[in-house]
């Protein structure tokens, strides 16, 4: 019988190990290495570490910047989530668990997608065997005290919002159109509150929105432009029905703020007088029914053609149900660019 040489010794099979990094914070241009590219380090280094095992990290990165770990709704977390799932990935590694979620529910939902794959995780910073009983009991304590983190972060962001807005300050660098911010404080800006004053007074003197928006677009007014503490500019786009019918219900042109619950009265100068609103809050009130003419679920059997009529756009036609006119209501596909700009705004017929 042949004795085995050391030449035959029986390698380790390959694990293709993916690192997944998640920051809730944006990247910032002004310091590349930011938490995330730590993390990624981390982990490289460990899995480097466990070369002898057979471990070699894969080619494709997967990282969310700028995503809670409140929710999955990250796309290099489905991206690694799909991975898996194709059979492309052995071993997940993260620099600590909170990186992949911080509600215990979304975490026993993750492992037993990964377990069903037969895909470990391994945390870096948290040396914890999840095969035994006791691992699995540890990682859901770990798990459930940073769940209760981020409610207690969650708790201290509002009140500390409540605090800032009772003392007159405004937070953030976003704000209603018709306002600037100026030292944390709104500020009305002249030029603008002209364009939300012109548009609650047509409103008040019953103009359809769709009047009112065509007006607006057609000289080229758009919505609120600012720029972000990173120094993106966002907004600035045409107005459609949901931004005429969000302004004309924002209680910040009263001179209100919403903290601690309710709408409170603010510091800030208002643009809107309380006449006025009460004229246009009773408008809203009478023309309600437009919300109730989509197509609820349990008439959902009379628009067999849903999701199979498309216009010329190559969007997808939406149900629509008529108000009720002698206890009857007629059925239509409408063009969706119709919903969200007013009649007309599509050029297709309604069927």
């Amino acid at each position: 019988m042949a004795s085995t040489t050391a030449n035959e010794t029986t390698e380790p099979s390959i694990k293709r190990c993916a690192i997944y990094s998640r920051s809730s914070v944006e990247k910032n241009n002004h310091d590349p290495f930011d938490s995330v590219s730590a993390q990624f380090m981390a982990c490289a280094e460990f899995i480097g570490s466990q070369v002898g095992k057979g471990w070699r990290l894969v080619d494709t990165i997967y990282e969310d910047r700028g995503y809670s770990g409140s929710h999955l709704r990250r796309a290099g977390f489905r991206s690694l989530l799909n991975d898996i799932k194709l059979g492309l990935i052995d071993v997940v590694v993260v620099h600590s668990l909170d990186r992949l979620t911080r509600r215990l529910t979304d975490f026993q939902q993750i492992m037993a997608e990964l377990n069903a794959h037969d895909v470990p995780v391994v945390s870096v910073t948290q040396q914890i065997d999840m095969s035994h009983h006791v691992g699995r009991l540890a990682t859901n304590i770990i798990t459930s005290f940073a769940e209760f983190e981020r409610e207690m972060v969650g708790q201290r962001v509002k009140e500390k919002r409540a605090a800032t807005l009772e003392s007159g300050r405004w937070q953030g660098t976003s704000c209603p159109l018709g306002y600037v911010v100026k030292n944390d404080r709104l500020v009305v800006d002249r030029a603008e509150s002209k364009i939300v004053q012109e548009i609650f007074t047509r409103y008040a003197n019953k103009e359809s929105v769709t009047a009112i928006l065509n007006g607006l677009n057609a000289r080229g007014v758009k919505t609120k432009r600012w720029r972000t503490r990173s120094g993106k500019l966002k907004g600035g786009k045409a107005f459609d029905r949901n931004a005429i019918y969000t302004l004309l219900k924002n209680r910040v042109y009263l001179g209100e703020v919403f903290y601690g619950d309710a709408w409170q009265e603010g510091v800030h100068e208002s643009i809107i007088d309380r006449d006025l609103w009460s004229k246009v809050a009773a408008l809203l009130e009478l023309r309600s029914r437009r919300g109730e003419n989509r197509a609820s679920s349990n008439e959902g059997s009379i628009f067999m053609l849903k999701g199979r009529v498309f216009g010329a756009d190559g969007r997808a036609m939406s149900p629509w149900l008529s108000s009720a006119y002698k206890g009857r209501k007629y059925a239509y596909y409408i063009p969706q660019k119709e919903i969200a700009e007013g009649a007309g705004a599509s050029g297709l017929p309604r069927l």
